[in-house]
């Protein structure tokens, strides 16, 4: 092949960068195009990092990197050709400028990601398929791999988007230098990828290579003298039998990967039946919350708090709860979180806060001078830059007293915004509405919050209570607490009392309220106006 480029010298002098090179991507011919655009690093016998077509009339485009430091792809095209009975290929090299306009890159563009050069997700999606459905599969494994990069956001917002994009350049070479030339890459979308492998004996196969794929990323990266370190999560499927559908393979591993992310990042998962029956659930959830508002299948409950000293009643907290029409049991515990992450929270919370507010006017007359209505409020709630405008919309629908409300706000949410509620709630105690600390020991019991934020009472987690009458490790944390609390001017509740020794223990430890099973369960309104009626008499 060498000899017919020589000969016919219509390589060589072509101003198009070319390279030849055998069936182990060794290059046999480079003309001086080619040794300009790469810099004189391609050698003739040196291997080239591309992927080569697998027969000879596949017409075969993608990219590779000749250089990390800069992480700028050269897009190639590749074809087999056979010259005196040996098969060679010949690989057309073309830099890609950006700021170019789009039509002059258009026909690539069709099929490749503009920034990594790497096959689109459609080229992704009939590969995958042809893999799955040919004879092959029947005899070896296809795994698809779904990689996400951890914390990526914040490279681009604090370095900005052409330091994010020259590290997307550089991790996508970092990810295709570790496969073969059988196996396929795509950029999805920001910084997602997906991976095809081909062609393995079994699950362990596509474990280790993911596994060697996170180790490299993992590895610092320089790019324009900056160094940075990121990891990624990763999920794996794959192909079970030749009725395979790629999308769905391509959501299986979406799934596995979101799961990495929950186990810590910079690890994988294999997706399985119970994590898409998690995912079904879930969506099933988000997909009934408006639904649920409009047929009100939400309703309240009230817990009474007792007064440890007075033995009254001196206040209640509303807990929201919801009948499903097709999940039996739907625990609180299980959709908030859910309606958090989907933002679907706040027209619940500002029902919760409406219905609570209007039943207050009922609720008032059977409880102590200064009780309040506890509500819960979200993290992603109170983060709204209209929350106090929306509050106080509804304290005026309701015509309910800020001297009468307490809103609960959990120690989980202070880690992650504390300087973002601090404002908040400065604002809220300025108006006089109460703000308590739910859950107090099961973060890592910031004490710094009980000195800097407006936090009128510390309400001590159930699991700190559950055999407090015995337990002699939680009651010296309970002792402490409240001793350090009641320096502060704060008042501590006992979440989850449910026996007699528990209440007698928190009161000898002089917790001011409790809370639980043994006073009162959680209630509906008609039954808790007949326990107050009853317990006022």
């Amino acid at each position: 092949m060498h000899q017919t480029c020589e000969r016919y010298e219509i390589f060589d002098n072509s101003r198009i960068a070319i390279v030849i090179v055998d069936s182990d991507r060794i290059v046999t011919f480079a003309n001086q195009g080619a040794q300009d655009l790469l810099a004189n690093k391609v050698d003739i016998g040196r291997q080239l990092g591309v992927h080569l077509p697998n027969d000879d009339k596949q017409f075969f485009s993608s990219s590779f990197q000749p250089n990390e430091i800069s992480g700028q792809p050269i897009y190639y095209c590749a074809i087999a050709v056979t010259d005196n009975g040996e098969r060679h290929f010949l690989i057309y090299l073309h830099p890609f400028n950006m700021k170019l306009s789009g039509t002059e890159h258009l026909p690539f563009l069709a099929q490749h990601d503009p920034l990594t050069g790497l096959p689109n997700r459609n080229q992704f999606i009939k590969r995958l398929q042809r893999h799955c459905s040919s004879d092959a599969g029947e005899k070896a494994l296809t795994a698809v791999v779904f990689i996400d990069l951890d914390g990526f956001k914040a490279i681009n917002d604090s370095l900005g988007h052409e330091m994010g994009d020259k590290l997307l350049q550089v991790v996508a070479g970092r990810i295709r230098n570790q496969l073969r030339n059988s196996d396929t890459l795509t950029r999805l979308s920001g910084d997602e990828f997906l991976i095809i492998l081909t062609g393995l004996e079994a699950r362990q196969d596509a474990a280790t290579v993911t596994q060697r794929i996170l180790d490299d990323l993992a590895r610092p990266y320089k790019i324009d003298s900056t160094d940075l370190y990121i990891t990624a999560s990763a999920g794996l499927t794959y192909c079970q039998d030749r009725t395979a559908r790629a999308e769905i393979m391509i959501q299986q591993a979406d799934i596995a990967m979101f799961e990495a992310k929950r186990a810590g990042r910079n690890t994988f998962q294999w997706f399985d039946k119970a994590l898409n029956d998690e995912v079904n659930r879930a969506l099933l959830i988000r997909n009934t919350v408006q639904k649920g508002l409009d047929k009100q299948q939400f309703h309240l409950v009230y817990q009474p708090q007792i007064c440890l000293e007075a033995e009254t009643v001196c206040g209640i907290e509303a807990l929201v709860r919801w009948r499903h029409p097709d999940i039996d049991g739907l625990s609180p515990a299980e959709f908030i979180p859910i309606l958090e992450s989907s933002g679907q929270i706040i027209p619940l919370s500002y029902w919760i806060m409406r219905q609570a507010f209007s039943d207050w006017h009922k609720i008032k007359p059977y409880l102590a001078e200064g009780a309040r209505v506890s509500v819960n409020v979200s993290t992603v709630h109170i983060s709204r830059s209209d929350f106090m405008e929306q509050l106080e919309r509804v304290m005026l629908e309701t015509n309910i007293k800020p001297s009468d409300i307490k809103l609960e706000i959990t120690e989980s949410m202070m880690l992650r915004n504390a300087q973002t509620a601090v404002a908040t709630l400065d604002k809220l105690a300025d108006k006089g509405i109460a703000i308590a600390l739910d859950d107090f020991g099961t973060g890592f019991s910031n004490l710094r919050y009980l000195t800097q934020m407006p936090i009128s009472d510390v309400k001590l987690d159930r699991s700190f209570i559950r055999d407090i009458d015995t337990h002699k490790a939680n009651q010296a944390i309970v002792r402490g607490i409240t001793s350090m609390s009641h320096e502060l001017g704060l008042k501590i509740v006992a979440e989850g009392v449910e026996t007699i020794s528990e209440k007698a223990e928190v009161k000898k430890l002089q917790a001011d309220i409790m809370q639980g099973y043994l006073e009162a369960t959680p209630l509906r309104f008609e039954p808790l106006i007949e326990f107050l009626t009853k317990r006022h008499q």
